[in-house]
């Protein structure tokens, strides 16, 4: 399931799993995917391709967290919408932070709320206006 993945996601105990289920390193498991991201909840997500220099976004800062319930799958969802809106991999796993910051302040899985205009601006708030327009432009696009 590892072997040739495009994108690996794991957070960091399951990254941690996953060299001790496999037996390889870090080193060895990036050689098996094209590009590794692992989220670290309050610490943001670091993205490892495998042709270039590693990537680390931070969190969105004063986030209450509710529920944790769903939050990784929201970041995958806004990091894959970033990428297929041909967005590159720090701007993908801003997308992905904003949304997951959103979820895991709502209690229960799709109670959240999020409108483009609110989403736009807390991931300028939190990542720079060049980002929130960047963004705003590739999904607008998309």
């Amino acid at each position: 399931l590892i072997d040739g993945a495009a994108y690996l996601f794991s957070n960091d105990y399951e990254a941690a799993l996953i060299q001790q289920k496999t037996g390889w390193t870090e080193d060895e498991v990036q050689a098996h995917v094209s590009t590794r991201i692992v989220t670290r909840g309050k610490d943001g997500v670091s993205v490892y391709p495998a042709d270039g220099e590693p990537v680390h976004v931070g969190a969105v800062q004063g986030v209450v967290a509710v529920d944790p319930t769903g939050v990784g799958d929201s970041f995958r969802a806004g990091f894959l919408a970033g990428i297929a809106a041909g967005l590159g991999l720090e701007r993908s796993a801003q997308v992905g932070c904003t949304i997951a910051a959103s979820v895991v302040e709502t209690k229960g899985t799709q109670e959240y709320e999020l409108t483009r205009e609110g989403f736009l601006e807390r991931l300028g708030a939190t990542y720079g206006s060049d980002a929130a327009d960047e963004v705003g432009a590739a999904l607008a696009l998309a």
